[in-house]
């Protein structure tokens, strides 16, 4: 049969209630759950002695996550770790969710219920579980929304407020490395080369550090913290603003990192204007490709890591917690005393300032 006499493939589509009964038939039965997916609303049980904390995050197939090249049980795991990030940036524990979905007449409900069960199963990971939600239609992208709630000891949640001048900066992981992805167009690459797939992983599987922020509150070394999901130069500016301080990065603090250079090599030759001749052949210099690498770190990535300000008295203890958590832990700085002044200072000890170069949903 030619490819043009072949019958086009149908997708298969329920009703609403016949897919919100498909999407909820599997969900695992979360921990204080007195009534979940079925009623008007979910009833829970809150644990007492503590606080409830609240986040919310939503996707736009075409914006957030690209059309094609991610799974849609990858993209349900991200936007589970978008929200449980933001929980750990409060030392808080996962506890249920509501999922929303704005779904076009072209969802297919293969897609949508593989979404689900991979939100589904990334949150269960570290204790939560889907307790409601709704179901739309969407003249436009698809979209997908979670508002997770959580909870914490009464009065031992982290905020961004509690820094103080003289505290070291500390991030988790390999900040940059998602937003390197994107860049570099790894996120969409079939198989892209072993030497740079933990940089594509960074933007498909991000690691929520749940289980660190729980251990570091216990310890009491950490006086602040934020979420990285916009990049560090806008989100330690964020951190600064409500702690009033400010804080001088060290350029050569950061480890070497290979995959981030390979791909920040990618990233130029993408980028590079076209050019005829021997110079749109001549490879990047190692100045070029060190700058981009920088441009990468402090730049708009949405990493779902951490960045803490950390009492100096317990940089080793937090290192020591981090090692047994298996999690990359590097102190990159420290707060100052100069309100919203973010500088780099470099090996020769000269500064430049730090612009609040993110990620901004409204351009």
């Amino acid at each position: 049969m030619s490819a043009r006499s072949r019958p086009a493939r149908t997708r298969r589509r329920r009703s609403e209630f016949d897919l919100i009964r498909a999407l909820t038939a599997k969900l695992p039965h979360g921990a204080g759950v007195l009534l979940g997916p079925g009623d008007d609303a979910a009833l829970l049980a809150p644990r007492p002695g503590r606080e409830l904390v609240a986040t919310t995050d939503a996707f736009v197939i075409g914006v957030h996550v690209p059309r094609i090249g991610m799974a849609p049980h990858a993209i349900g795991r991200r936007l589970a770790a978008a929200n449980l990030s933001d929980l750990a940036a409060m030392a808080a524990e996962p506890r249920w969710a509501l999922l929303s979905l704005g779904l076009s007449d072209a969802a297919d409900d293969a897609w949508t219920i593989d979404l689900e069960r991979g939100l589904a199963e990334a949150l269960a990971e570290h204790g939560a579980a889907v307790v409601g939600g709704n179901l739309t239609r969407t003249g436009g992208a698809d979209w997908m929304s979670v508002t997770l709630l959580g909870d914490v000891e009464r009065g031992r949640a982290w905020t961004r407020y509690g820094a103080r001048p003289g505290d070291r900066v500390a991030v988790t992981g390999h900040p940059g490395r998602a937003g390197a992805a994107m860049r570099a167009g790894l996120v969409v690459a079939r198989e892209p080369e072993a030497s740079v797939r933990v940089v594509r992983d960074a933007f498909v599987a991000p690691a929520p550090r749940i289980g660190l922020a729980h251990a570091l509150s216990a310890a009491g070394v950490v006086a602040a913290a934020i979420d990285l999901s916009d990049g560090i130069a806008g989100d330690l500016t964020h951190l600064c603003e409500a702690s009033g301080i400010g804080a001088t990065l060290d350029a050569d603090a950061w480890p070497d990192d290979p995959a981030l250079a390979r791909s920040a090599l990618r990233v130029i030759a993408r980028e590079r204007p076209g050019r005829a001749g021997s110079a749109a052949r001549r490879s990047p210099s190692p100045a070029a490709i060190a700058r981009m690498v920088r441009t990468l770190r402090l730049g708009a990535s949405d990493d779902y890591e951490l960045l803490l300000a950390v009492d100096p008295a317990g940089e080793a203890t937090a290192l020591a917690i981090a090692s047994e958590h298996h999690v990359p832990l590097t102190f990159i700085g420290t707060c100052t005393d100069a309100p919203g002044v973010l500088l780099l200072r470099d090996r020769d000890g000269s500064t430049t300032p730090i612009g609040p170069s993110s990620w901004d949903h409204r351009r």
